[in-house]
């Protein structure tokens, strides 16, 4: 099962509301539904394939860089089962309404055992009235014992 915590701290600036914020996370919590079932018809409902992820493994390896594009074509192949969370988002809109931020702690589940966990930072535009993800970039680190043991 894939999820987003529903809470979710306003500490942007400028005068979106509730509502606004509501859309910015679901268009986040639908790119995580995307990477769980691996379509390519949910994730372009949820973002630019044109933007680009920068990704940090969780090991010594240098940072990756993509573009969405690229990441959604590779997990579309993908046989393992991914499931990844994020809790206490923080989003922050900018005043003119059309960008905004959401940083949240993270995760992912590979066939059922905790992998990584760590930071992300999702970037997003609101293009044509929608917010979609255009950007995105993590910070991980191999878990803990305990974060092994977490649902």
């Amino acid at each position: 099962m894939c999820w987003l915590s529903p809470s979710a701290s306003h500490t942007g600036e400028g005068t979106h509301n509730a509502e606004e914020t509501a859309a910015i996370i679901a268009a986040t919590k639908g790119f995580l539904a995307a990477l769980c079932t691996k379509s390519r018809a949910d994730f372009e409902k949820h973002c630019v394939r044109a933007g680009g992820m920068t990704l940090s493994p969780p090991s010594p390896m240098p940072l990756r860089f993509c573009t969405i594009g690229s990441f959604v074509e590779h997990v579309a192949t993908l046989k393992d089962d991914i499931n990844e969370r994020i809790w206490d988002p923080e989003v922050k809109v900018h005043e003119a309404g059309n960008l905004a931020a959401v940083w949240a702690p993270f995760r992912a589940k590979i066939n059922g055992v905790v992998d990584h966990v760590g930071v992300e930072l999702f970037v997003l535009h609101k293009l044509d009235g929608e917010w979609k993800v255009t950007g995105l970039a993590d910070s991980c680190r191999l878990p803990t014992e305990e974060e092994m043991l977490l649902e």
